[in-house]
């Protein structure tokens, strides 16, 4: 399915309960990333970017959370990102996405936290897939098209994989997964608001980027 079109959700979600009768858990997984300068990304893109990263997501999970509240019990799972948890420079409608995402569901877990109903965020750091070369730009239908290296330092697909199973398997609420040093930067800088502040003007945008990247992809004008 397209998740990009809305108006089809219900019709696609009653195909899967008139196949097997019931939902237990909803995973939503689609999405792409972003490399842009700030300044220099058209409206259209962050209006792109929502309409798939997040009002997708909403329409799907909704329409989900309906069927639940009728069965009293089920699961919402939502790939996330550390993007989500942590602002990260050069791609500032992800993470206003991201950061969208853990609003949403943050309010849905509190709502129906009586309800038997579970909210699942996973928020997966640097990981190898094809979605560095799908990602957004600054400009509309544009895709960077750079793709990932081997000799990148990220977390291979099968360890992200395992860990969001063993997330959604204990129900977590949320899970942070990278591999050092990034995860322990984000928990100390989220633990730590204060001292990282201080510590990310030290540090600078292109240490992030690398950290994030392996290497600088794009052209940065200026730090």
């Amino acid at each position: 399915m397209d998740v990009l079109e809305v108006e089809k959700h219900k019709a696609y979600f009653q195909q899967v309960i008139d196949h097997f009768g019931h939902l237990d858990v909803l995973v939503n997984n689609a999405g792409r990333s972003q490399r842009a300068i700030w300044e220099e990304i058209e409206l259209a893109v962050d209006k792109e970017m929502f309409n798939l990263n997040v009002f997708s997501v909403l329409s799907l999970s909704r329409i989900a959370v309906q069927h639940f509240m009728k069965q009293n019990e089920g699961h919402i799972v939502v790939t996330s990102s550390l993007a989500g948890v942590m602002a990260a420079p050069y791609s500032a409608s992800y993470i206003g996405a991201k950061h969208a995402i853990h609003g949403y569901f943050d309010a849905l877990r509190l709502e129906k936290m009586m309800h038997n109903i579970t909210v699942t965020l996973l928020c997966p750091g640097p990981v190898f897939s094809n979605i560095l070369a799908d990602s957004f730009t600054g400009r509309p239908k544009e895709k960077f098209g750079k793709p990932m290296e081997i000799t990148d330092r990220r977390m291979s697909t099968e360890r992200c994989g395992h860990l969001c199973a063993v997330a959604i398997a204990n129900k977590l609420d949320e899970a942070w997964m990278a591999l050092p040093p990034i995860i322990f930067m984000v928990h100390f800088l989220i633990c730590y608001p204060n001292v990282a502040s201080l510590v990310t003007r030290f540090l600078g945008p292109k240490f992030f980027v690398k950290m994030r990247d392996t290497k600088v992809r794009m052209e940065i004008k200026s730090d």
